[in-house]
């Protein structure tokens, strides 16, 4: 069993968490508009606790356990069960370091974050999701919204 993961931007924590009602996730498209619910990426195997925690501390210059004692670094705001999904925040530090770096210097990021990872990710792998998470970030900044990332257990 895996995990998928999806990162959005939403404009409050409580409209985050509507993305449960959507069976396939925060891309799911809207039956009213058939427009994606939310802006998301696809971000397979990136949990948003301890992965997306070194990639704070990379992109910061902060130690692992100083990013992850962020309130908002995995703050649960909606549950779908013990089965999931989950919607979890991502904290603003990171989000804002995300959306201020150059490609360049994600791309930099993403090799010395494959470096701490114990997970089997390619370093290729880690640059395409850094520069996703990067434009989203960009994008969420622009319109003043927040991160999340919506997980759910795959087979």
């Amino acid at each position: 069993m895996g995990i998928r993961t999806e990162y959005f931007a939403a404009p409050t924590d409580e409209v985050a968490a509507t993305a449960l009602h959507a069976p396939g996730g925060p891309s799911e498209p809207d039956l009213r508009t058939d427009q994606p619910r939310f802006d998301s990426v696809a971000v397979p195997a990136v949990d948003p606790f301890v992965m997306l925690g070194g990639l704070a501390g990379v992109l910061s210059g902060r130690p692992y356990a100083e990013v992850t004692a962020h309130p908002r670094h995995g703050a649960l705001v909606g549950s779908g069960g013990e089965e999931g999904p989950w919607i979890v925040t991502v904290a603003q530090t990171l989000v804002d370091d995300l959306a201020s770096a150059g490609p360049t210097r994600l791309a930099e990021a993403a090799r010395e974050w494959s470096g701490t990872t114990t997970h089997a990710v390619s370093p290729q792998a880690l640059v395409t999701a850094l520069l996703s998470l990067g434009a989203l970030a960009a994008r969420a900044a622009d319109e003043r919204l927040g991160m999340y990332c919506w997980t759910s257990l795959t087979d």
